[in-house]
C-alpha cells in the first residue's frame, strides 16, 4: 500500500494472526479501545481484512504496520467511509505496546492521512478516541486535527462507559499543513 520511513503498510494477511492476538489482546492497549482480544477474535479480524476492499460505506480497510528492518507486525491501520457521498472517513490505529511513545504512531498515521486523502480522494477524515486516552487525541493534534466535539457516553470500555473527543480533518488543511514535506512513498493497493 504505501511505505513510511520505517515501516511497511500493507494488508494483513493470514501469518499476522499471532502478533495481532499479542498486541490486542494487551490490558495496555486496549484499555482506552475495548476489551482485550481473544485469539479467535484475531482470526476473525485477519479473515475480514484479507476479504477484498469495496471502499462501500462502512466497510473498514484493515492494514498492517510491518517493521521495515525486522519484518515484525507492531500494529494496525484503519480507514472506513461514513459518508462515502460527502467522502467523509474514520481513519484508527493502534500500535503494540513495546512500539507505543516512539513516533510511529505519527509516522503511520502521517501515511495513512497522505493515501486516503491522495489515492482515495477523501475531502474529510475524522478519528475518535475516549475523553481519558490523551495520547491519542494529542497524536491528533500533532496531525493538524481540530476537536470537533465531544460524544457523551460513547465508548463502552472495560473500565465502563467513556466520552469520546472527535478529532477532523479536512484535505484542504492538510495540503496546507504539508505543502513542503515529503510525503510517503504510495504503492498500488491490492
Amino acid at each position: 500500500m504505501f511505505n513510511t520511513k520505517r515501516t511497511l503498510i500493507r494488508r494483513l494477511k493470514q501469518d499476522d494472526v499471532d502478533a495481532i492476538y499479542v498486541h490486542r489482546s494487551s490490558h495496555q492497549t486496549s484499555k482506552y479501545i475495548g476489551p482485550p482480544s481473544t485469539l479467535q477474535d484475531a482470526i476473525e479480524r485477519v479473515n475480514q481484512a484479507m476479504k477484498p476492499w469495496t471502499q462501500a460505506e462502512g466497510e473498514r480497510l484493515m492494514l498492517g504496520i510491518e517493521h521495515r528492518d525486522t519484518g515484525e507486525l507492531i500494529g494496525e491501520l484503519m480507514f472506513k467511509y461514513t459518508n462515502k457521498p460527502a467522502g467523509i472517513g474514520e481513519i484508527g490505529y493502534r500500535l503494540a505496546e513495546e512500539y507505543l511513545g516512539q513516533g510511529y504512531g505519527l509516522e503511520v498515521s502521517n501515511g495513512l492521512i497522505n493515501y486516503v486523502f491522495e489515492e482515495l480522494a477523501a475531502h474529510k477524515i475524522q478519528a475518535i478516541a475516549a475523553v481519558d486516552n490523551i495520547a491519542s487525541w494529542k497524536l491528533m493534534e500533532k496531525l493538524g486535527m481540530v476537536r470537533e466535539g465531544v460524544l457523551r457516553e460513547y465508548m463502552l470500555l472495560p473500565s465502563g462507559y467513556s466520552d469520546a473527543v472527535v478529532y477532523g480533518l479536512l484535505k484542504r488543511e492538510w495540503l496546507a499543513l504539508n505543502k513542503n514535506k515529503p510525503v510517503p512513498t504510495l504503492q498500488q493497493v491490492c
